[in-house]
């Protein structure tokens, strides 16, 4: 009889996992959530089976009229991906924080939403408290204090 393996756990809850690809749990206003910071907060796209408030809202593609039941899971199982929205939230993340959505998107679809939230907890943790840090202000909410949420690494220029 063969030793049956356990899936292996992962800190980031793979329903942080956006439908463009962004890593919810490393957002600042998640942080800021979960860590009770007196500041704008949000508790991820999936949570309450709310869309995606900053795409959908503007989709035009498989999701653009469902109420809170998209067809799509992740926005490459569209029939519009890539779409302007992904490309231009895309092109606003790898100027402002050097990470791109679509790079996400494609190693989700290569991969598996969960081999992505492990390799996301892997480039995220913080070193001192097993935290995560913020993609937006390069923080751990826990060990650092939060003066801003966002604090953009590049320059203003378009893609």
């Amino acid at each position: 009889m063969g030793v049956k393996k356990m899936a292996k756990s992962t800190p980031i809850d793979e329903r942080l996992i956006a439908p463009c690809g962004m890593n919810c749990a490393i957002c600042s206003n998640y942080l800021a959530y979960v860590n009770k910071l007196n500041r704008s907060q949000c508790a991820g796209c999936r949570t309450g089976n709310k869309r995606c408030t900053y795409l959908f809202e503007k989709c035009t593609g498989i999701n653009h009229s469902l109420e809170g039941n998209a067809k799509a899971r992740f926005c490459f199982e569209c029939d519009q991906y890539p779409c302007k929205e992904i490309n231009r939230m895309d092109c606003r993340y790898r100027q402002n924080y050097k990470v791109s959505i679509i790079n996400n998107l494609e190693v989700i679809k290569g991969n598996g939403v969960g081999e992505f939230a492990d390799e996301q907890y892997n480039k995220s943790a913080c070193l001192k408290c097993g935290g995560l840090i913020s993609v937006h202000n390069k923080k751990c909410f826990r060990c650092d204090k939060i003066t801003k949420l966002v604090e953009k690494n590049g320059s203003e220029k378009s893609c």
